[in-house]
């Protein structure tokens, strides 16, 4: 996922399960807690890499329903409700395409408490390529029991 503009870049990248397969209590959340890698690129040149666990597959799933139903002009708005708030999302309908807003946590900075945040347009075959990306990864992760 990029989202990026003329100051700023935020690629977040689902690069896995927290735990291991059998990792975690069986019909628990921690076993469909995601990992998300983020690349934040500012204007300046300052690239910031990171991760954290924040995201849940059936939150990925909601997350892709949600953008389709935006793309599709059935609803103006999008805004994630995520367990944790370490990665946020909300889009709205704009003229011809969307404002988006997205927000990512970066636990592990020299501060320790820095955020990427960053504002964009996207048209909408931005978008429709975003929910295509977000349902490939939603086959690749699903929920486990």
């Amino acid at each position: 996922m990029l989202f990026k503009n003329e100051e700023a870049a935020l690629k977040l990248d689902v690069v896995g399960y927290a735990l291991p397969a059998d990792g975690g209590d069986p019909g628990s959340d921690e076993r469909n807690l995601l990992v998300l890698r983020a690349t934040w690129t500012e204007e300046d040149g300052k690239l910031l890499k990171d991760s954290n666990s924040c995201l849940l597959t059936y939150e990925l799933k909601e997350l892709t329903a949600g953008l389709k139903v935006l793309n599709a002009g059935i609803r103006e708005s999008y805004e994630s409700f995520f367990m944790l708030p370490y990665f946020l999302l909300a889009a709205d309908a704009e003229g011809d395409g969307f404002r988006v807003s997205v927000s990512f946590f970066l636990p592990n900075t020299m501060d320790g408490d820095d955020t990427a945040e960053v504002d964009c347009k996207m048209t909408p075959a931005e978008m429709a390529a975003l929910v295509a990306e977000l349902d490939g990864l939603c086959a690749r992760f699903p929920d486990r029991n």
